[in-house]
C-alpha cells in the first residue's frame, strides 16, 4: 500500500481495508470524487483506472507529480516548515504561477496545515511538522502509481456517464452530507443527482457517506451496511470518537 502525499479531510485512512476488501471484479476502476486517494493508493492495480476531482488544485498536484515528481521533490528540498512561508503561499496569486509551482504550493499548504484544510497552519507541541514533503524521493511511488491512470478535472456526473461500461466500477466518496468543512458546496440537490445518475449506470458502484436519516431514505433501494469509523480532526482527545458511516452498494 502507498500512502498518499496528502492529508484530505473525510480522507478513507481509517476505512481504507473494510473497503477494499469489498470492491468487486472489474476492468475499469473509477473514482469521481478522489481526494486524497486513500483507496486507489491502497488497491491494486486495476487494467484501466480514471481518477477525478473537481479541485483544480488537488487534479494538478497530481498531474505534476505524474510529470514532474524530480522537479517538484527538487523545489520542495530547501523549503521548510514555517508560517511565514505557509502565509506566503496561501496569498500568493496562482494566476501568475506556472502548474509546477502550483503544484508546490499546493502540496505545501495541504500538508502543513491543521486538518489537511489548507487555510490554517498547522503546529503542535507533540509531534513534528509533517516532514516527507521535505525528502528527496518520497514521490517516486505516487508517480509510478499514477504512470497508467486517466487523471481528470471534470463533474462528477460527466465522470460517471463517459466511463460507464458493464466492466467499470465506480467508488464513490462524495463529501458528507450536513458536515461542514468542504470547500466546494455539495448539497441535497447534489447528492440527488449523484444517486439519481449511479441508479441508471451498467456498472457497479459503492458511495461511502455519512450515516444520515436522509441518506439511508434516499438509497433504500440499494445495499447498505453500516460501519463505526473513528474520525476526528479534534485537538482534544476527548473530542475523538466513532462516527456511522454507510458503505452503499447496488451489488
Amino acid at each position: 500500500m502507498i500512502k498518499p502525499p496528502i492529508p484530505r479531510m473525510g480522507g478513507k485512512s481509517k476505512l481504507r481495508k473494510t473497503i477494499l476488501e469489498r470492491i468487486p471484479e472489474h476492468t475499469c476502476y473509477v473514482e469521481p470524487f478522489f481526494g486524497a486517494g486513500w483507496v486507489y493508493f491502497g488497491k491494486e492495480p486495476s487494467k484501466v483506472e480514471v481518477i477525478n476531482d473537481i479541485d483544480k488544485e488537488l487534479i494538478n498536484m497530481f498531474r505534476m507529480i505524474k510529470y514532474h515528481a524530480p522537479e517538484i521533490e527538487r523545489v520542495l528540498e530547501y523549503e521548510f516548515s514555517g508560517r511565514d512561508m505557509f502565509e506566503e503561499y496561501k496569498h500568493c496569486t496562482v494566476e501568475y504561477l506556472t502548474e509546477i509551482q502550483r503544484a508546490v504550493r499546493f502540496l505545501y499548504l495541504i500538508s502543513q496545515s491543521f486538518a489537511g484544510k489548507g487555510t490554517t497552519f498547522g503546529y503542535g507541541t507533540t509531534s513534528k511538522p509533517a516532514p516527507q514533503i521535505f525528502y528527496q524521493g518520497v514521490l517516486g511511488n505516487i508517480k509510478e502509481r499514477l504512470r497508467n491512470t486517466y487523471v481528470e478535472n471534470k463533474s462528477f456526473g460527466d465522470i460517471i456517464k463517459r466511463y460507464d461500461r458493464i466492466h467499470s466500477f465506480f467508488f464513490c466518496d462524495p463529501p458528507y452530507f450536513e458536515t461542514a468543512g468542504y470547500g466546494n458546496e455539495f448539497g441535497e440537490q447534489e447528492h440527488l443527482l449523484l444517486r439519481d445518475t449511479l441508479s441508471q449506470i451498467k456498472g457497479k458502484f459503492m458511495v461511502t457517506i455519512n450515516d444520515h436519516p436522509k441518506v439511508r431514505e434516499w438509497y433504500k433501494d440499494f445495499n447498505i451496511e453500516e460501519v463505526q469509523v473513528p474520525y476526528s480532526i479534534a485537538k482534544e482527545q476527548k473530542a475523538r470518537k466513532e462516527y456511522g458511516e454507510l458503505i452503499i452498494t447496488n451489488y
